[in-house]
Formats: C-alpha cells, structure tokens, sequence
C-alpha cells in the first residue's frame, strides 16, 4: 500500500538512514532496543531469534497477545515495519548458534554494529567471536541476575571496539569472575525499557563515532551500569549509594594473559594504544639501530682480540 504523500514529506523531514544493526536475541531488552533504534532512524535492522511469544514474555515485551505462538523475530520485524515504513527490518526465527559459520559472519559484516542481547553465555561469547571476526563494534546489554538483587534492578551493557581497541565480551567475562551475572530479560518492563534506550544511545554513538552522542563513550570504561527506579538493594548500595536512577561508567581491564577471543591482554595493549604510531615506529627503529650498535662494538672487540693474538 502506498504511503499518502505527506506521509512521505514527514518521513523524509525526521527519519534519516542512520546505519544498519544486526540484532541477536530478540526478547525483552532485544525488542524494546529494536523499536528504539527504528525510532532513531536505523535501518536495515536483522533480528535473530528462535522463540516464540509466550503468555509470561507479554508483561515485558513490545508484542502483545496477538501475536502469542508466533516467532518473536520475524513478529517483531513485521510490527517494525507497520509502524516504521521506512526501516527494512527482517526476522530470522532461528538460533544463531545453529546458523552456518558463513551465515553469521555474513549477517555481522552487512552490519555497522552488533548487538547481542540473548541469555545464552555460549551465544554472546559466539557473537563476539563473530564480531571480532567482522571488524564490528558490538553492544552486550543485558541485566543483572543476582540473589542479593531484584530482577532487573541493575542493567549492563558492554560496547565494545575490534582491533584490540577495547576489552571484549570474554575480557569482560574474566573481570566479572564470578559476580552477578547478566542476562537479557527478567524483571519490571520500566526498567528493561531503560536499559533498551541506554543501549539505543550506545549503539548510535557507536555507529557515527563523528556525532555528539559519540561523546558518552569512553574508551578507557567500556561498561555501564544503570541502576533503575526501584529502591536500590543492600547489597549494592556502595554502588548505588543514591537510589533511584542512576549510572556508572566502569573500566573493564585486559586481562593479564592473553584473552583466547581477542587476544588482547593488559600489557600488550595498552601500552600499544597509549603510544601514539609515530612514536612506536620510532621505537622500532630505536631497537634495530641499539642492535645494530651492539652488533659493531663486538665485531670491533673481535677484530682487536685478534690483532693482539696475531702480535703475539
């Protein structure tokens, strides 16, 4: 159906192709992220996802009963493009995991950022993967899953740069050793939709580093966690200490081994990325120039040995 042509004067004045986001997980923070992003202008947008609608996912996800048994991936993507014509949104109903290897690093490479918002541990290491892979900047959004916190209390989402630039999702893994987990959907709908629109911003910045949004990210705290609206818990309240809404910008630091997805590690990096080109390539040439010193002032020892030895 054709749009009414000032239908088309709007959508040409206030919606603009930002770029293209492939989206694995397409449950509450996934869904919510997706309509944000189509909101902003982002287009194509590819939504990954095995499962269906079911009665305890309505309280917390942007598809409502109609669309129970029904694919939340392609269900999404046809609600995206109803309400949003110009975003090309396709569903893909499948697990990313069982795609072909070929398949993902096809759908993460037509991508200008990566998001993985799945509650799968063995799908997000296999996004970064993926994205590391790709040359892509990937978002890690998600929730914190704790006893000592309510659902959804604290959100996180990681970004992160390829090349080394930044730690990635199992850098990150490595740091969180052990402390609340993250996952993409449990608790009050207000609070995942704040996590979604924190992410909406992370991913923009992400994908025009030249715009002033880019500016809420920092290269040296990659993770941010938001805490929502609700009374902040005990056990976090050094820190949260206010309460209520609330974030943190956090440093994720390189591991001290080399990291087995990106192979980054504290040292190596680091200090790699701290030091300006011109000045490593000047290093280098320091370093052959210091062997090559070395290299006369033996010959030049050897040759005086000798002339002794031959004297005697």
């Amino acid at each position: 159906m054709t749009e009414p042509a000032w239908q088309d004067r709007v959508w040409a004045r206030h919606w603009r192709r930002t770029g293209a986001v492939l989206i694995v997980g397409a449950g509450a923070v996934g869904g919510f992220l997706a309509e944000e992003l189509a909101r902003l202008g982002f287009s194509p947008l590819h939504l990954v996802d095995p499962d269906v609608l079911e009665v305890e996912n309505l309280v917390r996800h942007p598809l409502g009963a109609p669309a129970l048994g029904q694919p939340k991936a392609s269900g999404l993507a046809r609600r995206i493009r109803r309400e949003f014509p110009p975003c090309e949104a396709t569903g893909v109903d499948a697990d990313f995991l069982r795609l072909p290897d070929g398949e993902q690093l096809r759908l993460a490479e037509q991508a200008d950022v990566v998001v993985a918002a799945t509650d799968s541990a063995a799908c997000q290491r296999r996004v970064n993967a993926v994205a590391l892979a790709a040359g892509k900047p990937a978002v890690y959004p998600g929730v914190w899953v704790d006893a000592r916190v309510r659902d959804a209390e604290v959100g996180e989402i990681l970004w992160v740069l390829p090349g080394r630039q930044t730690p990635c999702y199992e850098c990150a893994a490595e740091f969180r050793n052990g402390a609340a987990d993250a996952q993409a959907a449990r608790g009050a709908r207000v609070d995942i939709q704040l996590v979604a629109l924190a992410t909406a911003q992370v991913v923009a910045a992400l994908a025009d580093p030249d715009d002033e949004r880019a500016a809420i990210l920092d290269p040296q705290r990659t993770a941010i966690y938001l805490h929502g609206l609700t009374p902040t818990s005990p056990a976090i309240r050094d820190a949260f200490p206010t309460g209520g809404l609330e974030s943190r910008n956090v440093r994720i630091p390189f591991p001290d081994r080399p990291c087995s997805a990106c192979h980054g590690s504290r040292l190596r990096t680091w200090d790699a990325a701290r030091t300006p080109p011109d000045e490593r390539e000047g290093a280098r040439w320091a370093h052959v120039a210091a062997f090559l010193t070395i290299v006369f002032i033996v010959m030049l020892l050897f040759l005086v040995l000798a002339g002794r030895l031959m004297r005697s």
